[in-house]
């Protein structure tokens, strides 16, 4: 069966039963679950939520959760979210979900392997979403000119007295955000331009979301100490088998030893350790995905008209 959820009200009464679907979907980015989409939609909500949901038995399968503004349909979390897709449990097909909004349908940011591309529709590329496969060791699969550069900072760094690493619990994801933030603000406004942390709505949807994410094993929050000084600071989300790079910042007093470039690494061998397979820099082609070895691959976008 196929409901339209159609007020605030019913759509986060959804989030247990959205949450428990989530851990059944294999390759679900933490960009569906709502730990990350219901906290947009308390920020930015500005039009009618028309939440598709799919039940088997009283059971939800299927979730693909869009909101109606000016005459469209937009997927929730549009902006700052890199990937969008229905969340469907297998065998599910995401065409009844697509069949029970009011059109057109935007489709935005859906990346490979989705559910929404299997559509039919005239499919566009947008942005790269570069990724770096965690095959053999880091200082292996690196490109030369970067594993260099590593070791060069990791032995400058080790002659400055070291470093250590902090990771967030839900109690201490606030004021490592804090962190983040100054590193990330002041580094776009070092280089003349404001950054995507400049916005309050922005600050106040990580300042909301952080907790819950880090307590739902989404979020790595992570920092880099030198000198008991916050030298670098690092936003990941986690997903089967992945991590995404979505923000950090790093203080320029410290560009010696590289604290950005040493906590990225520390992040990617973590995350080897862990059995993740990917690293993931997500949205945008700026040089360092790609000196770190980064390969694009694109998200799509489509525009679905009016039944």
């Amino acid at each position: 069966m196929i409901t339209l959820l159609d007020t605030d009200a019913a759509v986060f009464a959804l989030e247990p039963e959205w949450t428990a679907l989530w851990s059944l979907v294999p390759g679900a980015t933490p960009f569906a679950h709502p730990a990350w989409l219901l906290p947009w939609w308390r920020q930015f909500g500005n039009g009618q939520a028309r939440v598709a949901v799919a039940r088997a038995s009283g059971v939800l399968t299927g979730v693909l959760p869009m909101y109606a503004l000016d005459g469209r349909c937009l997927p929730i979390g549009a902006g700052m979210t890199d990937y969008h897709d229905a969340l469907l449990v297998p065998g599910q097909p995401v065409m009844p979900l697509v069949a029970a909004l009011p059109g057109p349908v935007e489709l935005m940011e859906v990346p490979p392997g989705a559910a929404l591309r299997t559509l039919p529709a005239a499919w566009s590329a947008t942005a790269p979403c570069p990724a770096l496969a965690l095959t053999g060791t880091v200082m292996t699969l690196l490109p030369p000119r970067t594993a260099r550069k590593l070791r060069m900072n990791r032995n400058r760094a080790a002659r400055a007295g070291g470093f250590t690493m902090e990771r967030a619990t839900p109690e201490t994801a606030p004021p490592l955000l804090e962190h983040l933030i100054r590193l990330h603000t002041a580094r776009w406004t070092g280089q003349g331009e404001a950054g995507v942390l400049a916005d309050a709505a922005v600050l106040a949807f990580h300042r909301a979301s952080a907790p819950g994410l880090v307590a739902a094993g989404l979020l790595r929050l992570q920092v880099l100490r030198v000198q008991g000084i916050v030298a670098a600071a690092c936003y990941a989300l986690l997903a089967e088998g992945r991590i995404l790079f979505y923000l950090s910042g790093f203080d320029a007093g410290f560009a010696e030893i590289s604290p950005g470039t040493l906590l990225l690494a520390a992040m990617l061998e973590e995350a080897q350790a862990e059995g993740r397979w990917e690293a993931d820099f997500l949205r945008g082609n700026e040089a360092y995905k790609y000196a770190w070895g980064g390969v694009d691959r694109y998200n799509l976008c489509a525009r679905l008209p009016v039944k």
